[in-house]
């Protein structure tokens, strides 16, 4: 029987929320819903840690994986931990930016997005498996005869979220470069809004093909998942910094650094480096915005090609 918790994908990490059925048919863009959930009781004694992991995987997944790591880090902290869900990756920005939130797991690309938007703050990034990257995965159904991302035209296509950079940037780019668009290559594209759940229309055969954060369908695969074991890889992107832990920007100094300093010796505590084996993320460390370079170039190159 599979330990769900030892699915998790780190970089997920990040991660972030909701589908709760998958459509045939037009294009579906799932309507959004908002949950606050609550890691534990929360103690009205102590001030509170408000944060969030972006919709990486479904929210009961994200819950379970991430509370316990996150109450760790609020209570040593001094804090009681409340845990914010949303649906995309968007409103976990926005509460970042309007100072609604102080510490969150974000995808790589909504991280570039609100650092030039509005100063989203690096706090520290995992490593997994001695790496600090992933890549984006394009899946088809294990039966599928389709060998290559090109062959994918005409065919149903299955997105993550506008702003994920595995799941929705970086094939929006291939397609670029192939000077196509996902309406022009497409026959039909709809968003899921988690990684599982793509995987999941892929292995249940409601789409012909999406791409997926590797980190997580690795991890997967690698736990015996029924999901991946109906899906397989027909093409890996390049490397990309891997989605990191971030503060929003207002964030008082004092309580930037001691977040930091925990994250970075979580795996130092008993507790921690149990949490952390779970999650199978080897440990925290510092961040650079130059992990994020290519993500930027890769952004800013196709709004300008948009604009042409």
């Amino acid at each position: 029987m599979i330990n769900k918790k030892k699915i998790i994908l780190t970089a997920g990490v990040f991660v972030l929320i909701f589908l709760a059925v998958i459509f045939l048919g037009k294009k579906t863009d799932f309507p959004v819903k908002k949950e606050t959930l609550k890691a534990g009781e929360i103690d009205k004694t102590r001030p509170v840690l408000r944060a969030a992991v972006a919709a990486m995987l479904s929210p009961k997944s994200t819950r379970e994986y991430y509370d316990d790591l996150l109450t760790l880090v609020g209570r040593k902290a001094g804090f009681s931990t409340e845990i914010v869900q949303r649906q995309t990756y968007s409103e976990i920005n926005e509460l970042l930016e309007h100072n609604e939130l102080d510490v969150a797991f974000v995808c790589s690309g909504p991280y570039v997005e609100g650092r030039k938007k509005f100063g989203m703050k690096l706090l520290a990034v995992p490593v997994v498996r001695g790496e600090k990257v992933y890549r984006s995965y394009i899946l088809v159904n294990i039966e599928s005869p389709v060998k290559s991302f090109k062959e994918l035209r005409g065919k149903k296509f299955a997105f993550v979220d506008p702003h994920s950079n595995t799941g929705f940037l970086v094939p929006k780019y291939m397609l670029a470069k192939m000077n196509e668009t996902p309406k022009s290559f497409f026959k039909e594209t709809f968003y899921t809004y988690s990684h599982d759940k793509s995987m999941e229309a892929v292995a249940n055969n409601l789409t012909d093909g999406c791409a997926v954060d590797g980190l997580i369908w690795d991890f997967m695969k690698n736990a015996g998942s029924e999901i991946t074991s109906k899906t397989k890889v027909i093409e890996k992107s390049p490397p990309y910094g891997i989605p990191p832990v971030v503060v929003n920007p207002s964030i008082k100094p004092e309580l930037e650094e001691k977040l930091r300093g925990l994250f970075l010796t979580i795996h130092e505590d008993m507790e921690g480096k149990k949490i952390l084996a779970e999650l199978q993320i080897d440990r925290f460390e510092e961040g650079f915005d130059t992990m994020y370079v290519s993500v930027s170039e890769m952004q800013d190159w196709i709004n300008a090609q948009e604009k042409e």
